[in-house]
C-alpha cells in the first residue's frame, strides 16, 4: 500500500485524521491503477505568499505518481513572493493578467495537459489520497465532475471559528456546496470550486468561462455542464482542509464579492438565484423598513426582542459547534456582517452592474 506523511503536520485536522482513522477508513484496497490518468492541478493565486507554500507541500505529498501530475499556478500579477514560492515547489507558473479567479482558471486550463483537470485554492490543504479518490469516483461516462468535502481545520482563530458556524448553517440550509462530510457518493447540482476535478473532454465544451464574472464561476461552470448532460458527484472521500477568512475586513470583502457573482450568474440563468439569495440580498432594505414601521407603529420593543432572540440563537449555535464561548460571542456579529455585506454587494450589482472586473 502507498504511504504518505500526515497532512496534519501542515494543517491541523480532526482527531480521527491525526490518528490515521480517516485515511484507513476511506482508503480503497487498490492503491492505484496500473496506468493512472495524467492530472493537471490548477491553482489561481494573487499575493498568497503567506499560505501558498503549505498548499503546494500537501500536493507534493499526494499518494499519486509524481510523473502523472502537473501543478499549474495561475498568477494574478502578484506583487509578493507568490511566483517564487510556486516555482520553488516545482509548479508551472502562467500569467493571469486580469487577476480574477475565473481568468486564472481559464489561463490554467489553456496550459493544462491532463486527461483530468483539478481545481483548488491557495488556502486549501489536500489529503494524501485526494487525487486518487477523486479519479476513482469517475465510475460512469456521464460524470463530468467530482467534488469533495471541505473540512474546517482545528488550528483557527475565534473569528474564523465563528465564520465556520455561519458556513455550517448555510450547509444545513443547502445554500452552499461546501460541506464537511458526505456519507455516500451522490449526485449534486454543484461542487465547490476549491475541491473539484473534471474530465477534460467535459471542460472543453464549456471553457473558457465568462471572464466578466467576479465570483461564482464554479456555479456557472457546473450549470453549463449540467445543461450538456453531465453529472456532478460529491464524494466524502475527496477531502481537503479549507480555512475561513481570518479578519473581518477580509470576510466582508469575500461576502460582498460572492453576492455580486451570484447575481451575475442569476441574470444568466434565473435557476441559479435561489430564494435565500434574494432574501439575503434584500436584507438591508427589509431590515430598515421593519425598523421604520416598528417606530411608526410604536412597537420598537418587538423588533428589539426579536434581535435579542436572534443573537441568543446564534450564540447557542456557536457554543454547540465550537465549544468556545469566546468564539460563539463572535457569531451574531458574523451573521450581521454576512447579511450586510451580501445585501450591499447584491444591491450594487442590481443597480450598477459591473462592466469590467479586471484586477478586482
Amino acid at each position: 500500500m502507498c504511504a504518505c506523511g500526515p497532512v496534519s503536520q501542515l494543517f491541523g485536522g480532526p482527531a480521527a485524521w491525526r490518528d490515521g482513522e480517516g485515511l484507513a477508513g476511506g482508503a480503497r484496497e487498490d492503491c492505484m491503477q496500473a496506468d493512472p490518468p495524467f492530472v493537471s492541478i490548477i491553482i489561481p493565486v494573487k499575493n498568497e505568499e503567506r499560505i501558498l507554500g503549505r498548499c503546494l507541500e500537501a500536493i507534493a505529498r499526494l499518494d499519486y505518481p509524481r510523473d502523472r501530475v502537473e501543478v499549474i499556478v495561475a498568477d494574478g500579477m502578484s506583487t509578493d513572493a507568490s511566483r517564487d514560492i510556486a516555482e520553488r515547489h516545482g509548479a508551472r507558473v502562467v500569467p493571469n493578467g486580469k487577476g480574477t479567479v475565473v481568468a486564472g482558471r481559464n489561463r490554467g486550463f489553456e496550459a493544462a495537459r491532463g486527461e483530468f483537470v483539478a481545481f483548488t485554492d491557495a488556502d486549501c490543504v489536500v489529503s494524501p489520497d485526494w487525487l486518487k479518490e477523486a479519479v476513482s469516483a469517475f465510475t460512469a461516462g456521464d460524470i463530468g465532475g467530482v467534488g469533495g468535502v471541505t473540512i474546517f481545520p482545528d488550528q483557527a482563530t475565534d473569528f474564523q471559528k465563528a465564520v465556520d458556524v455561519l458556513f455550517v448553517m448555510a450547509g444545513l440550509a443547502r445554500s452552499t456546496s461546501h460541506v464537511e462530510s458526505a456519507a455516500t457518493e451522490r449526485d449534486v447540482d454543484d461542487i465547490p470550486g476549491c475541491n473539484a476535478i473534471y474530465r477534460r473532454e467535459a471542460l472543453e465544451k464549456v471553457m473558457p468561462l465568462d471572464e466578466n464574472l467576479l465570483t461564482a464561476e464554479d456555479v456557472w461552470l457546473n450549470w453549463l455542464l449540467r445543461e450538456r448532460g453531465y453529472r456532478q458527484v460529491l464524494s466524502g472521500r475527496v477531502r481537503l482542509w479549507h480555512h475561513r477568512r481570518s479578519r473581518p475586513a477580509l470576510f466582508l470583502r469575500q461576502i460582498y464579492r460572492f453576492a455580486i457573482g451570484r447575481l451575475q450568474v442569476g441574470k444568466r440563468s434565473a435557476a441559479l438565484l435561489k430564494p435565500v439569495h434574494l432574501l439575503a440580498g434584500l436584507s438591508v432594505p427589509l431590515a430598515a423598513a421593519v425598523l421604520i414601521a416598528g417606530h411608526l407603529c410604536k412597537i420598537d420593543g418587538v423588533a428589539g426582542a426579536l434581535l435579542v432572540l436572534g443573537c441568543a440563537a446564534c450564540i447557542i449555535a456557536g457554543i454547540r459547534r465550537t465549544r468556545s464561548v469566546k468564539a460563539a460571542l463572535y457569531v451574531p456579529a458574523v451573521v450581521g456582517m454576512f447579511f450586510g455585506a451580501w445585501s450591499l454587494g447584491f444591491m450594487r450589482e442590481l443597480f450598477a452592474p459591473m462592466r469590467n472586473v479586471d484586477g478586482k
